[in-house]
């Protein structure tokens, strides 16, 4: 059968108008609106709770047991608890709970536990970028930011307000301390303490994450006593047994009781893959 121009072209501008009300709706819904939705070519599973004005954008699949709480948006092409990258395993396990106000970008994944109780867990204000990898049973805590293409090995923990830059990698189990940065193309295998920055592969320790401390309302004071801890440990290189014996001769002295300080020693004792101390300097 042999279609005429005009025949083509009346079809050609049907289609058109069909697709630009199909696409102003689904932008209406899906940016504008206060209620939950789906879009139609998403696949959800039976066991997926949504909160309220969760948005699930185009050919998203979230299957196993899943929670998604209030104002969270998950953009096309993410999937969602499937079963754990690990050889062992071939279907999804535990729960994976993610948090308010989330933004999920394009093509993330985010992987299942590896165990009937295991849990993989993003908490609120999280925004995760494209193509970053969450494998299974990872934490993210508050406000947490992974740039494009960041992969977190199975069972990494990241601490509030951590910032992973673009292809960033860690290591499975690393832990990486709050308000620390880790820069573009980095990769760590020990864990990062809080409040600085690391740069390298892997790693290397390069100053305080300053801007983010400051925006974060850090005081000047609380600051300064977190650089002094940091040069105790990173560029004098001394035994935390030493620094704790400054810190309790020098107890007067009101760097030693800032509650930071004793995070980042807190987190040094904790360390289980162990810290670094080598330095970009």
């Amino acid at each position: 059968m042999i279609t005429s121009s005009k025949e083509s072209n009346r079809l050609s501008n049907s289609s058109s108008k069909y697709n630009s009300q199909n696409v102003s709706l689904f932008e209406e819904e899906f940016f504008n609106s206060n209620k939950t939705y789906i879009h139609p070519t998403s696949i959800i599973g039976p066991n997926v709770e949504l909160g309220q004005n969760v948005k699930i954008g185009p050919y998203c699949t979230i299957i196993g047991n899943v929670k998604i709480h209030s104002n969270t948006c998950i953009y096309a092409n993410v999937t969602i608890g499937f079963p754990a990258q690990n050889l062992e395993t071939n279907k999804s396990l535990g729960i994976i709970e993610i948090g308010e106000n989330c933004k999920i970008r394009e093509f993330v994944t985010i992987g299942a536990s590896i165990s009937e109780n295991g849990e993989t867990k993003i908490g609120n204000n999280c925004y995760i970028m494209s193509y970053s990898h969450i494998a299974h049973d990872v934490t993210l805590e508050d406000n947490v930011v992974l740039i494009n293409s960041v992969n977190l090995g199975g069972h990494v923990y990241v601490e509030k307000n951590a910032f992973l830059m673009a292809s960033s990698a860690a290591h499975q189990f690393c832990r990486i301390g709050q308000f620390s940065a880790l820069t573009p193309f980095s990769g760590i295998r020990q864990d990062l303490p809080p409040f600085c920055m690391f740069e390298g592969r892997p790693a290397k320790y390069f100053g305080l994450n300053s801007v983010a401390l400051k925006r974060a309302n850090f005081s000047q004071e609380s600051i300064n006593a977190i650089k002094h801890i940091a040069k105790l440990f990173y560029q004098d290189k001394l035994l935390l047994s030493d620094i704790e014996k400054i810190i309790e001769e020098k107890s007067e002295e009101s760097w030693t009781q800032d509650k930071n300080v004793q995070t980042f020693l807190a987190f040094v004792k904790n360390s289980k893959r162990g810290i670094s101390r080598k330095t970009e300097f």
